[in-house]
């Protein structure tokens, strides 16, 4: 009787949020993306100054290789021996106008000593800032390693334990010099960014499509957003928390790798436009919270915390509620007494605070249902960046150029019978293409991988799955290994939604147990899958010869480790009764 006290109540509040998101139909137009939700808080533009022949006079006669005009990146090296790294932005009469961090700052040529390249002044830095490190890269290696007092350590990653990393310096005599660091000091790993022809097409084409949102580049991976900066830094904290302890897992497999490519992430601000734009894609964006995309290697998010979602969920368990309990206090005050008005407002004080706090427990859970998604999805790209689990389209390339033409005009316009015609034509083109050739893109093993990289840490138990995993095995519904490489396309494509749902846990169970036992022989059969092209059951065969194990032998280890956990109770049920706690003092 508990728990359905808490599915009607739950049941209640989410009727509330829909009613609010239909009242609100005049918030959430389709419109065509716009910068939404801004504030102060975000970056400043960097302004360029035009270039002028004075100002290239100007200059002083010092200088590395090269000149440097007005509008060029340079590095001011002054004669007590600091420098400044920013834009040129003007120069006249002995003064020079830096852009640095963002403001505009007056510096006299009598305090120089030169100008010169950017990377000679920050590679003799200790401390670099995320945008020094990622606009200039003044590093030896392609991947540093950012300690958790912000020094950055510049040597090759040797190996990777539990605890500690080793690092390899290179010294010019031809030897070498190793270190250890705690994994305890280690913050992130920053991975260089990559400019290439295709990352470069990349960025174009997001430019034509969200023209007012900011690109925010963090080494190898850039966020493409509408919302605030502190979601887009906490976006980007998690990116580098995953990333980094994808490369420590998986170092085996990655460590002679390198990304193909920019990792770009769209987050949208706006419910709508995101939908919008998922539609486009054939994704049914009201359903999910975030997409990859492997053909243009693009990660599609939605910011569950914008500000529009966040004045509908609002609205919905706050803003309707607290209005009719005014109402109430003020026909109550009216009725009785002024000496009962402390206590009138005193209980409804505590009425109010139950709606807040329910407010709060669910934005917290839709926050975390967000990341988890961004974890999952970026896992994909990641491993789609590193020729990892790639999926090679052979459609023609003009189709490309078409789609985006499409897809540009079903975001302009506000004619949803235009944009009914325009999805059509989009699926049409895609139509035509070849079925595309997959490679290393066996569904347990890509769903597994990125639902065992969910989770904070990386790898730690998943809720979620675990309890859908024994929920699979009290109906008897768990697969035989053998079974789950049948699927080589997709999520799992054709299938009911609930045996859907049982092989996503089970692949995440799957990986979770090879992870901890076969790790070293799980790391050679990825290497195996990501080279060569598995036919009939030789995918499965691979895992077991590396194994070194008969596959019913390795089939009930499996079912041995995962019977090892304890029990879960429905995560949906412990929020109903999570939810009915909070209002249970009004019964």
């Amino acid at each position: 009787m508990k728990n359905l006290k808490g599915i009607i109540i739950f049941i209640i509040v989410l009727a509330a949020v829909i009613f609010a998101a239909v009242k609100a139909g005049g918030i959430l137009r389709a419109k065509v993306l716009s910068a939404t939700g801004r504030t102060d808080l975000q970056r400043p533009k960097t302004r360029k100054a035009a270039v002028s022949s004075d100002a290239e006079k100007a200059l002083p006669a010092k200088k590395v290789s090269g000149d440097y005009a007005v509008g060029d990146e340079v590095a001011l090296f002054f004669k007590d021996g600091s420098s400044m790294v920013g834009d040129l932005v003007a120069v006249s009469g002995g003064e020079y106008v830096i852009n640095w961090k963002g403001q505009e700052t007056v510096i006299f040529a009598s305090q120089l000593d030169r100008i010169g390249d950017p990377k000679e002044a920050l590679s003799k830095k200790r401390v670099l800032s995320d945008k020094e490190v990622s606009d200039f890269w003044p590093f030896n290696n392609d991947i540093v390693v950012r300690l958790t007092n912000r020094a950055v350590l510049d040597a090759v990653i040797k190996d990777v334990e539990e605890d500690h990393i080793t690092l390899l310096y290179l010294v010019d005599e031809g030897g070498s010099i190793e270190q250890d660091v705690k994994r305890s000091k280690v913050e992130h790993l920053i991975f260089k960014p990559i400019e290439n022809d295709e990352s470069r097409k990349t960025r174009s084409t997001l430019e034509k499509f969200f023209p007012e949102m900011e690109f925010y580049r963090f080494g190898n991976f850039t966020i493409v957003s509408d919302s605030n900066i502190l979601w887009v830094n906490e976006c980007s904290q998690v990116l580098r928390n995953v990333y980094t302890n994808i490369y420590f897992k998986f170092f085996g497999l990655l460590k002679d790798r390198t990304p193909q490519a920019q990792n770009y992430v769209v987050i949208f601000d706006s419910f709508i436009d995101f939908v919008e734009y998922a539609i486009a894609d054939g994704v049914p964006g009201w359903m999910v919270a975030g997409y990859f995309r492997p053909d243009d290697k693009i990660l599609y998010l939605f910011n569950v915390l914008g500000e529009e979602f966040s004045e509908i969920l609002f609205e919905a368990l706050v803003g309707e509620s607290g209005r009719q309990i005014d109402e109430l206090v003020e026909r109550a005050e009216n009725r009785y007494d002024d000496r009962y008005d402390i206590f009138i407002e005193g209980e409804a004080k505590g009425i109010r605070n139950k709606y807040w706090e329910a407010y709060s427990y669910y934005k917290n859970l839709y926050r975390e249902g967000t990341l988890s998604t961004l974890r999952h999805e970026f896992t994909h790209q990641m491993f789609s960046s590193w020729g990892l689990q790639n999926i090679m389209l052979s459609k023609v390339e003009r189709d490309k150029e078409r789609l985006i033409k499409k897809k540009k005009e079903f975001l302009e316009t506000d004619d949803y019978a235009k944009k009914a015609e325009i999805v059509k034509s989009i699926i049409a083109i895609k139509g035509k293409g070849e079925l595309p050739d997959m490679r290393a893109a066996n569904s347990w093993l890509v769903e597994g991988i990125a639902t065992y990289c969910e989770t904070n840490p990386t790898g730690s138990r998943n809720k979620r799955w675990l309890y859908l995993f024994q929920e699979a095995v009290r109906k008897n519904a768990v697969n035989p290994i053998e079974a789950l490489t049948v699927y080589r396309m997709g999520s799992f494509p054709g299938v009911y939604y609930e045996s859907m749902l049982y092989m996503y846990a089970q692949s995440w169970a799957f990986v979770t147990f090879l992870m901890n036992s076969y790790p070293d022989e799980f790391m050679k059969y990825q290497e195996r899958m990501a080279g060569v092209k598995a036919e009939g059951q030789e995918d499965i065969n691979w895992l077991i010869e590396y194994i070194g194990k008969d596959l019913r032998v390795v089939d009930n280890e499996f079912r041995d480790y995962m019977a090892k956990f304890e029990e879960l109770e429905d995560p949906f049920i412990v929020q109903f009764e999570r939810l009915y706690n909070i209002f249970h003092e009004f019964d």
